[in-house]
């Protein structure tokens, strides 16, 4: 009897945990996976040295964040993806650190003029049509992909670009 009660809280608490299990979809392709919280980190590869990249649209267990990484389990390993190629998804944790709108984040312009760069830099070139800036307009909504730095990567009409955190706020 004893046995057979251990067992039900077991699977009791098995249940409740896979509910709150956090996940990040992976939202590129190519994409490296870490074994630490760095840029600079080792990937992960097979055993000839290669590297092995999850499938774009694949989603992840998240174990938790760093900076500007996640934490994921991936085929058995725990490693590491920047949140530049990843995204939380679902109700959990990861997902509301910032507010969601149907499962998509966005970001709301703050300013006017406020330039999209290709690369999260001041110094990065201004995304731009015929030699023109192109100008997002203040109050506009943006869809969030994740945040590199001082910067928000956002999804501007097809364009993976980035916008500086003080001239945007997440909603």
């Amino acid at each position: 009897m004893k046995t057979r009660l251990i067992s039900l809280l077991t699977l009791a608490l098995m249940a409740i945990s896979a509910m709150a299990t956090d996940y990040v979809v992976v939202t590129g392709t190519n994409v490296r996976l870490r074994l630490a919280p760095s840029l600079n980190s080792e990937t992960l590869t097979n055993n000839k040295g290669v590297n092995i990249h999850p499938n774009k649209g694949q989603k992840l267990v998240c174990l938790g964040t760093s900076g500007d990484f996640y934490k994921v389990k991936f085929n058995g390993n725990n490693v590491w993806i920047s949140k530049l190629y990843a995204q939380p998804v679902g109700n959990t944790s990861a997902t509301n650190a910032a507010k969601t709108t149907n499962g998509q984040r966005y970001v709301v312009v703050t300013g006017t003029n406020v330039r999209l760069r290709l690369a999260p830099s001041t110094n990065a070139k201004i995304l731009s049509s015929n030699g023109k800036p192109i100008y997002p307009a203040k109050g506009e909504r943006i869809k969030y992909m994740g945040d590199a730095g001082d910067f928000h990567k956002v999804n501007y009409r097809g364009n993976y670009v980035y916008i500086h955190k003080s001239y945007a706020t997440i909603q």
